[in-house]
């Protein structure tokens, strides 16, 4: 089950706190049925991409983030959006990313690459 697909299951919770299951990371997704700004239809888009490894209560979910990450180093564009285009690297800033510390440009084209 996807991320996305947990959100859904569980409308009467807003806030979902996300871990990863190989990084110390702790990250946030909301439930937003039609976000209508570019920053929610990209954590849309990555909440969707993201598998369920396990789940905790109904707010705290376990994904595999750092797995998604390392299926994507060659993709062609991490190597223009980061600056160390490595797992450690990227898993050290993602709690930054997802707070807001990119645009939401950045964050889009980050959503689209991802496979």
């Amino acid at each position: 089950m996807t991320l996305y697909e947990y959100i859904e299951q569980n409308p009467a919770v807003d806030e979902f706190t996300v871990w990863d299951t190989d990084y110390d990371i702790e990250t946030y997704f909301y439930h937003e049925d039609d976000p209508d700004d570019e920053w929610g239809q990209a954590m849309k888009l990555i909440a969707q991409k993201l598998e369920v490894k396990e789940y905790h209560d109904e707010d705290k979910v376990c994904v595999d983030l750092s797995a998604l990450v390392e299926r994507n180093l060659n993709n062609g564009v991490f190597e223009r959006l980061f600056i160390r285009n490595n797992t450690d690297d990227i898993m050290d800033d993602i709690e930054n990313i997802f707070s807001g510390c990119v645009s939401e440009k950045w964050l889009s084209e980050f959503a689209v690459s991802l496979t």
